[in-house]
């Protein structure tokens, strides 16, 4: 009875077709999945379901059952869930959650693009970091990516990024000339910035004070900037904004927060992207964080003040 009752229930059963059993089969199917932490690893279990089934077959070859189909409807939407957040390398199954997206608040008119050197399976890659400093000075992390050496087609991919989040005016960068490289590749019409401290590195000490003199002039308004704009493009912006942009030492700043993270060949490329755009994303979580702080303990302190002398 049971046998009939599952010969009807195929869907691949008509009738007048002879369809023959021939033993029981014991299948495995995927039911579902969970995450559970062991220290600071990341572990994915699978959940199977075991379950017994007769083996059918007919004129053309093997019949499922209703049973055996439904179960494999099932598994095929579980594993389309886990292939959204999981990819299969090595045999095991590596985290490839969702890729945060970095939030900034304000219209970054200016930025400064730096890299740092991170190790790979098979060589090293370079994260790419891009931070945006607005006109009300706030500071925050725009973009990051990873590419496979500091080239202009990595800074190219970076800057088409960035300018699809805010229109910036001046960037800001150690290698010139990659960066003008980029810039031609992507077609925008912004002034380039040299860092003045690495600038500085690779002179004498008679150059470095003959700079030191050019750059006092300039911030006495003794030279135009359009005079040497690769060294002097930063005087655009209004002064406050000055010591953010005529060095990338901002981006250098948060590059050691990177450094303190240190990835390991057994990280995936994914995974590296992932770590760092979530430290970028709490980087400016933070920094919103404390300025509203110190906003509110001198609002605080003020009224306390005002009681006081009143």
């Amino acid at each position: 009875m049971a046998l009939e009752e599952t010969e009807k229930t195929s869907p691949k059963h008509q009738r007048g077709k002879e369809i023959r059993r021939k033993g029981y089969a014991r299948c495995k199917f995927l039911k579902g999945f969970h995450i559970v932490m062991v220290g600071r690893e990341v572990k994915y279990e699978l959940e199977w379901i075991s379950v017994k089934l007769p083996v059918l077959y007919g004129d053309k070859g093997r019949v499922k059952t209703k049973v055996e189909e439904t179960l494999l409807k099932e598994e095929r939407k579980v594993f389309a869930a886990l292939m959204l957040i999981y990819s299969v390398k090595g045999g095991k199954l590596n985290a490839k959650l969702w890729m945060p997206q970095i939030e900034a608040s304000g219209e970054s008119k200016y930025i400064i693009v730096d890299g740092k050197y991170v190790k790979l399976k098979g060589g090293k890659g370079v994260l790419l970091v891009a931070m945006g400093v607005t006109e009300e000075g706030k500071r925050a992390a725009l973009d990051i990516i990873l590419s496979v050496e500091e080239d202009a087609m990595g800074y190219w991919k970076l800057l088409v990024e960035v300018w699809k989040k805010s229109s910036f005016v001046l960037v800001v960068a150690d290698g010139i000339k990659i960066l003008d490289r980029a810039i031609s590749l992507a077609e925008l019409y912004v002034v380039r910035q040299g860092c003045l401290i690495h600038l500085k590195r690779r002179k004498t000490k008679e150059e470095r004070e003959a700079l030191d003199a050019i750059i006092s002039s300039a911030e006495n308004g003794e030279i135009k900037h359009e005079t040497c704009p690769t060294l002097l493009s930063y005087l655009k912006a209004s002064k406050k904004l000055w010591k953010w942009l005529k060095s990338n030492n901002l981006i250098e700043s948060f590059n050691s927060l990177l450094e303190r993270r240190r990835f390991g060949v057994f990280h995936s490329p994914w995974r590296i992207l992932q770590i760092a755009r979530t430290i970028a994303l709490y980087y400016n979580l933070l920094t919103y964080f404390l300025v509203t702080v110190i906003i509110l303990q001198c609002t605080l302190f003020f009224s306390f003040y005002q009681k006081f002398i009143q």
